[in-house]
């Protein structure tokens, strides 16, 4: 009897942002016959700009798309950083961020990556917008998926890129708080068209327990605000323009401004900074990829990297053992599992060193970091202290 080609068999991907568009495009170009299904109504657009780089960056180069994500980036922009008084502490260069990732590097909202898969998968793929799945069930050739639509089919593999919240995940492995671990923080993050503060540079104004960030995005701006919420389940039960406007309405400088601006906002990004730890990826014919699998979390500044990383590579260790996924699933994982492991071991000291310090000493430490960043041996230095190293 002939080995079947595994790389003709049909895959449903649930989830079509960043890791479920790259595994798509990956098994696709393989030989794949792929269905993705997304609870959204439609592509998903905002959020903030990314970090691009690593083992995201090298399958980006390798799925064609490098191209484009360059033509994409935004410029390196100085970032004024300010105590909760509005008074400068210290300007972090461009220059300086740059030699902090020693490394290719790209900055680009989050968004346009999605944009750039899609355009690259070119509309040969079918994708089920505000659809996902119901109920899953196994056997040794394959899952039988039930999806949101009443409609019942069979696919030789089944990949959950359903985020941190995944459903695919909770049908499979089981509830969510059996994996998941909270930080104790909150995270808005807003899309706005125009910045009150100043359109020249990007501000950061950080105090204990709690952080403003205005960047420029293009034509709009991200407006992020992330804070200490130990009770989340207080904060989560209201809606997120009162939270924001709790946790920020004390502070001066541009504030005032900015959370009337927010409160114009249709949507916004709102909810835990979290990780996501599980023993294993996958099971049977089922896997897990990018956050629902993995999460680091805000903090370790290299979700899309991973999620691209680790889904493109999802493809090619599948393409090496034709006719044995759950062989090609436990070596996918075996390779790729201590990369993710060290990005989310990275993310702690990222919230410590950077984001939200813990005392005014270590923010006094972090502003004498960067004021006298430049030299090889302190930027050495800083990439220990805030936790930036890529894993290759």
């Amino acid at each position: 009897m002939a080995t079947q080609r595994w790389e003709a068999g049909r895959a449903l991907i649930v989830g079509a942002g960043v890791a479920g568009l790259t595994a798509a495009l990956s098994l696709h170009r393989r030989g794949w016959e792929v269905l993705v299904v997304e609870k959204a109504r439609g592509n998903r657009d905002g959020g903030t700009w990314i970090s691009f780089r690593g083992v995201g960056y090298q399958a980006a180069e390798r799925l064609g798309i490098l191209p484009r994500l360059v033509e994409a980036q935004l410029p390196w922009e100085d970032i004024h950083m300010l105590d909760t008084t509005g008074r400068l502490r210290v300007v972090w260069r461009a220059a300086t961020q740059l030699a902090l990732m020693n490394e290719p590097t790209l900055h680009v909202p989050r968004d346009k990556i999605a944009d750039i898969l899609l355009d690259a998968l070119d509309g040969e793929m079918k994708i089920e917008y505000g659809t996902t799945v119901s109920s899953i069930t196994q056997d040794e050739s394959g899952a039988e998926v039930v999806l949101s639509n009443g409609v019942r089919e069979r696919f030789d593999l089944l990949i959950g890129a359903d985020g941190v919240n995944s459903v695919v995940r909770e049908l499979v492995f089981g509830p969510e708080a059996e994996f998941r671990t909270d930080f104790g923080d909150l995270l808005a993050i807003y899309n706005v068209e125009r910045n009150p503060v100043d359109t020249g540079v990007e501000h950061l104004m950080s105090g204990v327990g709690r952080m403003i960030a205005v960047s420029r995005l293009g034509d709009s701006f991200s407006v992020l605000f992330l804070w200490e919420s130990p009770d989340l389940r207080g904060d989560l039960a209201v809606d997120v323009s009162t939270a924001v406007r709790h946790r920020f309405e004390d502070l001066g400088w541009a504030v005032p401004a900015l959370l009337r601006e927010v409160e114009t906002v249709s949507s916004a990004y709102y909810g835990p900074v979290s990780q996501i730890k599980m023993d294993t990826w996958s099971q049977g014919r089922v896997v897990l990829v990018g956050d629902a699998a993995w999460c680091t979390g805000f903090y370790a500044g290299f979700g899309a990297s991973l999620a691209v990383g680790g889904a493109d590579l999802l493809g090619d260790v599948l393409e090496r053992h034709p006719g044995d996924i759950t062989a090609a699933l436990r070596a996918w994982e075996a390779e790729y599992r201590p990369i993710a492991l060290k990005v989310q071991a990275q993310a702690r000291r990222g919230r410590e060193s950077f984001f939200l310090p813990p005392n005014e000493f270590a923010i006094t430490l972090r502003t004498i970091f960067l004021r006298i960043a430049g030299n090889s041996v302190t930027t050495r230095l800083l990439r220990l202290f805030m936790g930036v190293r890529s894993p290759k």
